[in-house]
């Protein structure tokens, strides 16, 4: 904006034109500081986000794997109790029940990656269940042996493959759970 202003000496000088700066700056920007405090504190707030990532993909993870082992579990534990209880096996002894479609004292099962049975040879074998009976089933304070209860065992490792050893080696990489079957019918 160009003015035409008139000087001390007007006369003397003639007239002089003057630049005329605004006399109030703009408050429609930001100033350096400004944006860059509002950059460092964007920056640890995204750093304390990425900082609880992996957390959140470790718990996650074990979520996921609590509901394929709660589903196995619920579907081993069904089978179970839908079998006639002769066919179970019978405690300490060793020997499965009797008929031909008895029950070993140990037994293994797979299961894919969203907890569903599968074949021994499949390919989508995510996760192997022993189902054991070898453990005596006794009422707490008693020591005696119950005729119809049946203690029932079952580990089950997050594996593909169908010969995983279940023992004390390697008891870290597996998960046990506990299941009593009474007698109902």
């Amino acid at each position: 904006m160009i003015h035409h202003l008139p000087s001390h000496s007007d006369s003397e000088s003639g007239s002089r034109l003057h630049a005329v700066r605004p006399r109030f700056r703009s408050a429609a920007g930001f100033s350096l500081v400004e944006v860059t405090l509002a950059v460092a504190i964007a920056t640890l707030a995204i750093l304390t986000l990425l900082g609880l990532l992996p957390q959140g993909l470790e718990m996650s993870r074990k979520t996921g794997l609590l509901t394929n082992y709660s589903n196995i579990v619920e579907q081993v534990v069904r089978d179970l109790e839908n079998t006639e209880y002769a066919l179970l096996p019978a405690q300490q002894t060793g020997v499965g029940g009797t008929g031909a479609n008895a029950l070993a004292e140990k037994s293994r099962r797979y299961f894919d990656d969203q907890g569903q049975r599968v074949a021994e040879d499949s390919p989508a074998i995510s996760f192997v269940a022993e189902i054991d009976f070898s453990q005596p089933a006794a009422l707490p304070r008693t020591e005696q042996t119950q005729k119809y209860l049946r203690r029932v065992i079952i580990r089950i490792a997050p594996t593909s493959n169908t010969g995983f050893q279940f023992g004390q080696d390697n008891r870290l990489s597996y998960s046990t759970f506990y299941h009593l079957l009474a007698k109902n019918r």
